[in-house]
């Protein structure tokens, strides 16, 4: 705000030396007067001011999973790679096993021979039961037989379940996507090493249709901050361009280090034009202070720790204390002091004082020399940042 109001007086200053110098050239013979200093002026408008909790932020998915294979062997293929959209369900990769399929060969081998050996135990049991009563077989050979009859058919499902989960660790050997998104990365190539053994992802998947940011809100905010509150976030890759979300999910507690809290905001991105990574800053709506008086920052001094402005009353100035509020870095709200309607000097105030006669243009750009309309236009007012 300093250097503003610094550039801004600078300008004024020179185009008031170079009005002096050709007014003394002009009166041949007669004495030299300085004019009064040449200042830019502006009316004040009121507006609804919105207060806002700001933080930096940067894009994240809404959804995002390493995906990799549960059995080990050596990556054969992938079938897609870095920014490709997968759907759900989709073979991204084939692993080829190390022993895996011996191992479902001698599970086959196994089970057979377990079917073989229930067979024939339960024709021994049916044989048994039928010559009991004619006490041909005992009690207790019927009882012998009926055991070995119950450990066969617990070997033959041992068996079935063995195969079962062999063959679903084979079919695991398919890696498919968990989701709809696009590859976020690809870290592996064909030949390496993969499953549980070694650890390793293959690909990471992301979902962005839908993007979401966490703002930081301090602690004295918190109580203000509610699910479902509008919010805006601004990104440094896409200037002048807005994105509109809402609260959607509130930490449940304090970070006890930094005595703050993230509000979780979620952004619709069918169009894809968001990217992960990209860093801006949030911000979420708390309130609203209606119909109150703006000013732009280089129209303030500060001195003391209070703030100043040069108001016009006919072709002098007076220098008037004012009490302001939201701080939205080049525009300050004004709680009292000055109000809608008033004339202040928004560029040309270092070289001023209280009651100085002074020589007016209103609403020029001290910077350009172009018209800029009234001192701060309803439309050149962004959402604001509380103190």
């Amino acid at each position: 705000m300093r250097f503003l109001r610094a550039h801004a007086s600078g300008a004024v200053v020179a185009l008031a030396a170079t009005v002096a110098i050709a007014c003394s050239k002009g009166s041949a013979g007669g004495p030299r007067t300085r004019p009064p200093p040449l200042v830019v002026v502006g009316k004040i408008i009121a507006r609804d001011v919105p207060v806002e909790i700001r933080a930096p932020v940067d894009l994240r998915p809404i959804e995002q999973a390493d995906v990799g294979s549960k059995t080990l062997g050596v990556l054969d293929t992938v079938f897609v790679d870095r920014g490709d959209h997968v759907k759900r369900g989709q073979m991204l990769a084939l692993v080829r096993p190390s022993d895996l399929p011996d191992q479902l060969a001698s599970a086959r081998g196994a089970l057979a021979q377990a079917s073989a050996s229930l067979a024939l135990a339960q024709t021994n049991y049916d044989r048994a039961r039928a010559l009991a009563p004619s006490g041909v077989v005992s009690q207790q050979e019927l009882q012998q037989a009926a055991a070995a009859l119950a450990t066969a058919q617990a070997a033959q499902a041992a068996g079935q379940a063995q195969v079962a989960g062999l063959a679903v660790r084979l079919g695991e050997l398919r890696i498919e996507s968990p989701m709809d998104g696009v590859v976020a990365a690809r870290k592996l190539d064909p030949g390496a090493m993969v499953g549980l053994l070694s650890g390793a992802t293959i690909l990471t998947i992301a979902r962005v249709d839908v993007m979401r940011v966490f703002i930081t809100v301090i602690e004295r905010d918190s109580p203000k901050v509610h699910l479902g509150q509008e919010a805006h976030v601004e990104l440094d890759a896409m200037p002048g361009q807005s994105f509109v979300g809402k609260v959607m999910r509130m930490a449940p507690e304090i970070d006890p280090s930094t005595r703050t809290l993230d509000a979780e905001v979620q952004l619709r991105n069918e169009e894809g034009k968001l990217h992960v990574g990209m860093f801006g800053h949030g911000s979420i709506v708390v309130e609203t202070h209606p119909h109150v008086a703006v000013v732009p920052a280089q129209a303030v001094q500060m001195s003391d720790g209070k703030a100043y402005v040069y108001v016009l009353t006919g072709d002098k100035v007076q220098r008037r204390a004012i009490e302001t509020g939201v701080d939205a870095g080049t525009w300050l709200e004004v709680v009292r002091g000055i109000g809608e309607g008033d004339e202040v000097v928004t560029a040309g105030v270092d070289v001023l004082s209280d009651g100085s006669q002074v020589r007016v243009t209103r609403d020029v750009d001290p910077y350009s020399g172009k018209m800029a309309g009234p001192a701060l236009s309803a439309s050149a007012v962004p959402s604001a940042k509380r103190d």
